[in-house]
C-alpha cells in the first residue's frame, strides 16, 4: 500500500466531531431530553425560552433552539403537551396524558437505574469507605442469585 494514499499524515487521532460531524442528541439523550421537558412543564407551563434556559440549568449541554423545538412539537404530536398563544409567544403546558406518561417514564426510569444511581451515590458519600461498607448489603445486585 502506498503512504501517499494516506497523505496528510497526522500527529494526532482525529477527533470526534472530524469523525462523527456536529454532535446530535442520541435516541436516549432525546429520551431524557423530553421527560426533562415533560417534568418541567409538571411543575409551571411557560414558554420555549424559559424551557430552553432551565434545561441549560440542569445539563451539561446547551439545548438550542433546533433540537428543542422539534422536540416540543413531538411532544405536542403525540399530545403529551399543549401549546396556546399568550403575548406573542406560545406557552407550552403539560396535558394530563403527558403527566400520566411522565409519571410512568420516571418510574421506569428509577426502577432501571436505581441500583446503579444508589451504588454511585453511597460510594462517593463523603469518600468514607465505612459508609460504603456499612451499606453495601442494601445495594440492588443485578444478575445475582438469592
Amino acid at each position: 500500500m502506498s503512504i501517499e494514499r494516506h497523505t496528510p499524515h497526522r500527529s494526532a487521532p482525529p477527533s470526534e466531531k472530524e469523525i462523527f460531524g456536529e454532535r446530535e442528541f442520541s435516541e436516549i439523550e432525546l429520551g431524557l431530553l423530553q421527560m426533562q421537558i415533560l417534568w418541567l412543564l409538571s411543575r409551571k407551563s411557560t414558554h420555549g425560552y424559559d424551557i430552553m434556559k432551565m434545561l441549560g440549568e440542569i445539563k451539561k449541554t446547551k439545548v438550542t433552539q433546533g433540537t428543542l423545538y422539534p422536540t416540543l412539537q413531538s411532544l405536542e404530536k403525540r399530545a403529551l403537551i399543549k401549546r396556546h398563544d399568550e403575548d406573542r409567544k406560545s406557552v407550552y403546558s403539560i396535558t394530563l396524558k403527558g403527566r400520566k406518561v411522565m409519571n410512568e417514564t420516571c418510574l421506569d426510569f428509577s426502577r432501571t437505574f436505581f441500583g446503579i444511581f444508589q451504588n454511585f451515590v453511597c460510594e462517593k458519600c463523603v469518600g468514607h469507605d465505612e459508609h460504603a461498607d456499612k451499606h453495601r448489603h442494601d445495594l440492588v445486585n443485578i444478575g445475582d442469585k438469592k
